[in-house]
């Protein structure tokens, strides 16, 4: 399941299992923030586990984790096993590359085709007669088999 830290907005993806069955403390790897992490049920998976707070819900949260951390002792407050998800940035670079790619195919057959070279023929020509001597040797081939089993 996915996690997120309400301060840096990391994601972190953790084995439900961890969480189980009341929930645990978990800190965030990137800013260190603290939360109380409950396992999700249902619907609750497919939203954000910790939605962006306002200055009055973090004020009462900070007084909800305090008195989380009082309860808990340090060596209880350990990292997920987790894996940080983040997100990859499109690359312009490459989007470029291949819409190059794209119109330099496109004008290479045009020009090909509209000064009457006949390289389609002679290359459909060649992939023809590469099937014919492929099927050939496939019989060849299952005769020979044929005789050393019979």
């Amino acid at each position: 399941m996915f996690i997120q830290c309400s301060d840096c907005d990391y994601k972190y993806l953790v084995n439900s299992a961890d969480l189980k069955p009341d929930g645990r403390m978990v800190e965030c790897a990137n800013c260190n923030h603290r939360w109380f992490q409950e396992p999700l049920q249902g619907e609750d998976i497919l939203s954000s586990s910790v939605p962006k707070t306002s200055n009055s819900k973090v004020k009462k949260n900070l007084d909800t984790q305090n008195i989380n951390e009082d309860n808990l002792s340090s060596n209880q407050i350990k990292n997920l096993p987790s894996t940080v998800v983040r997100e990859k940035k499109v690359s312009i670079l490459n989007t470029f590359l291949v819409v190059f790619l794209l119109v330099f195919i496109f004008f290479l057959f045009w020009t090909l085709r509209s000064y009457g070279t006949n390289i389609f023929v002679l290359f459909y020509f060649y992939v023809n007669e590469f099937i014919f001597n492929l099927k050939l040797i496939i019989d060849d081939l299952t005769k020979i088999f044929y005789q050393i089993l019979n």
